[in-house]
């Protein structure tokens, strides 16, 4: 099922390097889908130290619907088991030292985690002369937590099809269900951790996140694109596997406390990204992508990321894609490795190692060929395998910190596609 083409060659440079660099909107102003795709993957995420371990499935189709609608739709299974950081403490020493969750004889996979999620999601794009709607949702379940999304995007193209306008919007409704002793919506005290697990109350949380971006193709190699994002979140923000040691002031060594982690009930934060793409027609049309985003939020955490990838066709259908990414943040205003005195003199605190200062360093290589010679009725088929590996180091963190390295950990990440185009 085809439609003719009306897009100009400087509008397919823009679908190419936002579909490139994974920000192409699921709505794209004059641009029907013209074939049935489907896309399969599975990727394995591994940290270090016997940590988390992931196994990701995902499966996503679309069509087209008459002449002027795109139907999509995907699926993911996440299957999860390892350990993960439970609490901070000091040693014999009083060097801070992080605790991970220990493994349990009575668990299936003889993991302290074990879970699965699965969740799907569904979209429907109406196509304008110079815009496009699109609306959709979604489902996301756990064994401890559900959420349920629905999102829009209006995206209106310009200036000759040269300025793109995005428009979107999403919410989503959460409910947490911790699945251990005494750990419910309120944060106390901990106790009898070994006693057995019982299912605590339910915790609910509202998200809403808003994106006002603009994309302008600068000239036949050239494209800029600008977005900013607010996001605002409401309700139990904690997390209920995680606990916080507090020392005597007199005596550092002796632990006063022991609370749940215990965080503001509310967050907004504000984002900004600047994503530049050029093509190299003399490289064999080779593509820079350069991209830089800066975050801030009321939890008093600051952040940048920057990342540069080069793809670069080699011939006979093959693509080689390698990336580099460096990331930094400032600590969370709540946030201690270990706290001194006893919770109750404390609004909000929280010795998660996500809410540190730290800074991360990662880079990956990709590879893909695309096939256009296949067999009836498939048109086309794209192969992809990459890998990417992660540091994590408070070492890294723009301006430094003192944190120490306690939480220091790496990881990597290995996956492989199918695309076919029918």
């Amino acid at each position: 099922m085809k439609k003719n083409k009306t897009t100009t060659a400087l509008a397919k440079l823009n679908i190419a390097a936002l579909a490139l660099t994974g920000v192409m909107q699921d709505a794209n102003a004059g641009r029907v889908e013209e074939s049935y795709n489907s896309d399969f993957q599975y990727g394995h995420y591994s940290e270090s130290g016997n940590r988390m371990s992931v196994d990701i499935f995902d499966m996503a189709v679309s069509a087209p619907i008459a002449k002027s609608m795109t139907f999509s739709a995907s699926a993911v299974r996440d299957v999860i088991s390892g350990a993960s950081p439970k609490y901070n403490k000091k040693d014999s020493k009083g060097n801070v030292v992080q605790v991970l969750s220990s493994a349990s004889p009575k668990n299936w996979c003889h993991q302290s985690i074990c879970d699965q999620r699965d969740g799907v999601n569904s979209g429907l794009t109406y196509f304008f002369d110079n815009a496009a709607l699109n609306v959709g949702g979604g489902f996301s379940q756990e064994q401890d937590y559900t959420s349920r999304f629905a999102n829009s995007n209006l995206s209106w193209d310009f200036n000759k099809k040269l300025t793109t306008l995005n428009l979107g919007g999403s919410v989503a409704f959460d409910v947490v269900e911790p699945s251990v002793v005494n750990r419910g919506c309120s944060e106390g005290i901990v106790t009898n951790e070994d006693t057995g697990a019982v299912r605590g109350a339910n915790c609910h949380k509202t998200s809403q996140q808003y994106l006002l971006g603009v994309s302008q193709v600068l000239d036949k190699n050239s494209l800029l694109q600008l977005n900013m994002t607010f996001n605002y979140s409401d309700g139990y923000l904690s997390d209920p596997y995680k606990q916080v040691f507090f020392y005597d002031t007199a005596n550092p060594l002796r632990i006063s406390d022991i609370q749940n982690d215990k965080r503001p009930r509310q967050k907004t934060q504000f984002a900004w990204l600047a994503q530049y793409v050029h093509n190299f027609e003399g490289l064999n049309n080779a593509a820079l992508h350069a991209d830089y985003r800066f975050a801030m939020d009321d939890w008093g955490i600051n952040s940048h990321t920057s990342e540069l990838s080069w793809h670069q066709p080699i011939g006979a259908g093959w693509q080689v894609i390698p990336r580099f990414r460096y990331y930094s943040q400032d600590s969370a205003d709540f946030y201690s490795a270990v706290f001194s005195g006893k919770g109750k003199n404390y609004d909000a605190y929280s010795s998660d190692y996500r809410l540190a200062g730290f800074g991360a360093i990662s880079g990956g290589l990709k590879l893909a060929k695309t096939f256009t010679e296949v067999s009836k009725p498939i048109e086309q088929m794209k192969l992809q395998a990459g890998v990417e590996y992660y540091d994590h180091s408070a070492a890294y963190q723009l301006g430094g910190n003192n944190s120490g390295n306690f939480a220091d950990f790496s990881y990597y990440l290995v996956n492989a596609s199918v695309s076919l185009k029918f």
